[in-house]
């Protein structure tokens, strides 16, 4: 057996809710999965044959390395923005194979070994596993649950240290579902600039706004003060996570030599392969009915937890945004042994806040794309749990 590295030397027995859930699907009992977030296994018809139909391009038998990506590929990301409103020029787009390969090059772009970057909390719980990849340190600046989960600057600026090389942003957020407001980003500005940092905003949910706001950022590399990346791809934007395609929009100023250094990055994987790009924009141009379908299907789980939780020991925040539903339940035990309760006793799948970072016990987090009758008696389910472990 050979030593791991320190980066790859996780302990790899399962956690409580792992096993509990392993233990379910062995034993042959029922499950259903509230943590659903693949949208191509929830159900929903999204198969069209022409837009696939254009992966089979000529063009694709020629092997034509671009290390930012295919021309054609980045004019249409950049039409796509336009199609929106926003101008992002083809020359600040670098095409990645998903958006974990785009957090990859940022943090080789923007840190050394042992340099740290700050994270939301509440948010997504893969940062760990991909700055330990790089050798890079996690930091965590809260989201206030009181003030819609916003930044705080003072807090921001506190959680800054020596080697804090990065400020990472996830707007619309995974899992709150808040988003970046125009005040928040110059609050996170004015920390960056003091400070020397670079910014990254995960942007991925974007298309999925259930209420919007006349001040939110949309694209936070765009009008940028300082360096900042705006993170995208086709796995949300499109509902198609196996095409594996994302992007990095550059913005700020000065921003050339930055581009030649993330395309030199670039250049020594070349893992985008030819297909999807010259697919590109069959691929984006056709994902409006895909995109509705699912969101149909968000804003009706959404109107279950709204008909189905008043009056009852289970209560979820307001979520203006994304995939998710962030549900309170009684603190009378850990959000891991709620979670492992509901899988033994009730065949639920539900993630514990912990996962998440939530700084309080007795949060839960659901996504909102699994099928109806799924998600109803789910939601059932644990409301029934709640009311026989209610104080």
């Amino acid at each position: 057996m050979i030593h791991p590295s320190e980066r790859a030397g996780w302990d790899l027995a399962p956690n409580a809710f792992t096993a509990a859930c392993q233990r379910r699907v062995l034993d042959g009992l029922d499950v259903l999965d509230l943590a659903q977030s693949n949208p191509t296994t929830v159900g929903l018809d999204m198969a069209q044959p022409a837009v696939f139909h254009a992966l089979a391009s000529e063009a694709s038998r020629r092997y034509d390395p671009a290390p930012r990506g295919l021309r054609s590929a980045r004019e249409a990301v950049a039409a796509w923005y336009g199609e929106r409103g926003l101008v992002v020029e083809p020359n600040r787009l670098l095409l990645t194979a998903s958006s974990s390969e785009a957090y990859g090059f940022l943090l080789k772009l923007l840190c050394d070994p042992g340099d740290t970057i700050l994270v939301p909390a509440p948010s997504y719980p893969l940062f760990d596993q991909l700055a330990r990849l790089e050798c890079v340190t996690v930091a965590r600046y809260p989201l206030m649950a009181d003030d819609g989960w916003r930044i705080d600057e003072l807090a921001l600026r506190e959680a800054v240290r020596p080697g804090t090389r990065a400020i990472f942003l996830v707007s619309p957020n995974n899992p709150t579902g808040s988003f970046l407001h125009e005040e928040e980003r110059r609050c996170v500005e004015r920390v960056a600039r003091d400070h020397g940092l670079a910014l990254v905003c995960d942007e991925v949910f974007a298309e999925y706004v259930w209420r919007d706001a006349p001040d939110r950022v949309r694209c936070a590399a765009l009008d940028a003060q300082v360096p900042t990346f705006s993170l995208g791809g086709l796995s949300k934007s499109a509902c198609l996570p196996q095409m594996k395609l994302g992007w990095i929009v550059m913005g700020g100023q000065s921003v050339g030599d930055t581009v030649l250094r993330l395309e030199m990055i670039a250049d020594t994987y070349l893992s985008v392969s030819a297909p999807v790009q010259h697919a590109a924009g069959a691929l984006l141009e056709g994902a409006g009915v895909a995109r509705e379908k699912l969101a149909s299907r968000i804003r009706g789980n959404l109107a279950t937890l709204e008909r189905m939780l008043p009056g009852t020991p289970v209560s979820a925040t307001a979520a203006d945004a994304g995939w998710y539903a962030c549900l309170r339940v009684p603190s009378v035990m850990t959000d891991e042994q709620w979670a492992v309760e509901l899988v033994e006793q009730d065949g639920v799948v539900v993630h514990p806040g912990s996962f998440f970072g939530f700084p309080r016990a007795g949060m839960l987090v659901v996504g909102l794309i699994a099928p109806p009758e799924v998600f109803e008696e789910g939601i059932r389910r644990l409301v029934a749990r709640a009311r026989t472990v209610a104080p």
